[in-house]
Formats: structure tokens, C-alpha cells, sequence
């Protein structure tokens, strides 16, 4: 009975805690770099590599929404897009001999990620913590994937992406876009 209970108990982890003033944070988490390789010397493989933290009431939805975050990092250098707009406004009110004018900017970056198949990422590390004080888990994930599969997943992108150029370029007529 003894050796039953120790064996069951052999098998749990007990998580670390942070409280508000001290927050825990894995090396390997400020530490990462973006690519590199892995694997013996005749057997190398080039990858890349992302980290994540979030944190949730529910440890498993933080070690999820953790993993998300990684997955739309490695997506984003795979695919992502950038649009930028400015706009400056300027608005003049009051006495037409003396007007108070008003000027607003505005910069908005927009990152746009494309349907992406990340389906051969791997997990290579996390850590999981507890606040007690908050009440919360924080969850950092390291996640990492093949050059090779980053490699396929660009070349699907730039194939849709000509596709979709091909396509609007077929419907011009005379001059003149049909959308």
C-alpha cells in the first residue's frame, strides 16, 4: 500500500509560484534565438524558433493561448503582411479673425498572417507558474519547426499569393478592373 501511494505521488510535478513583486521567467525565454540548427553533424536540420507567455484562471488555457501566440510568431515571418495608413487631420474652429486649430494623427500599422498550416510545430519547452496572489496561471511556451516545413509552408503562400495576382490581372478588360 505504501509503495502504491509513493509510486503515485513519484508522478507529480508541483509547479512553481510567483507573487506580484517577484515574476518568474525561464532563460531559455529571454534567451531564444529565432533559427538555427539542431540535429548531429551529418543528420543537421535547420529551424526556427518562437516564444510565448499568457496567462489564464485555467492552466490549460494558458499553456493554450501560449502556444497560439507561438504559432502566430512563426506564421508571421513565414507570410505576414504589413499595411500601413497615416492620416493627419487638421481642424480649424472659432472666430473666422482669430480661428483655434486642432491637429490629430494617427499612424496605423496593421499585420495581416494568412491562413498558414502549422501542423508539424513542436513544443520544446514550457514552463507553467501559479500566482496564488492573483489567482492565475502564466504559461511560456518555446516552440520550434523545421526549416524544411517553414520552407513548404512559403512556397504554398507565394503560390496562392501569384494565383491571386493572376486571377485579378485576368479580370481586367479594356482598361479596366472587373471587381
Amino acid at each position: 500500500l505504501v509503495a502504491t501511494l509513493l509510486a503515485g505521488c513519484s508522478t507529480m510535478t508541483e509547479l512553481k509560484t510567483e507573487n506580484l513583486e517577484a515574476k518568474s521567467v525561464p532563460k531559455w525565454y529571454l534567451d531564444h534565438v529565432d533559427t538555427g540548427s539542431e540535429g548531429w553533424i551529418w543528420n543537421r536540420e535547420g529551424m526556427f524558433y518562437a516564444v510565448a507567455e499568457d496567462v489564464s484562471p485555467s492552466m490549460e488555457m494558458a499553456l493554450k493561448k501560449a502556444t497560439l501566440k507561438a504559432k502566430a510568431k512563426i506564421a508571421d515571418r513565414v507570410n505576414g503582411e504589413m499595411n500601413n495608413r497615416t492620416t493627419i487631420k487638421y481642424d480649424e474652429q472659432g472666430n473666422p479673425e482669430a480661428p483655434i486649430g486642432t491637429n490629430v494623427a494617427q499612424d496605423v500599422i496593421v499585420n495581416l498572417i494568412s491562413e498558414s498550416l502549422l501542423r508539424t510545430y513542436s513544443v520544446d519547452d514550457k514552463m507553467i507558474v501559479w500566482n496564488p496572489e492573483l489567482r492565475n496561471y502564466r504559461a511560456f511556451v518555446l516552440m520550434k519547426i523545421s526549416k524544411k516545413d517553414v520552407d513548404a509552408i512559403a512556397a504554398k503562400y507565394d503560390q496562392q499569393k501569384q494565383m491571386k495576382l493572376l486571377g485579378r490581372s485576368e479580370q481586367r478588360v479594356g482598361g479596366q478592373t472587373l471587381e
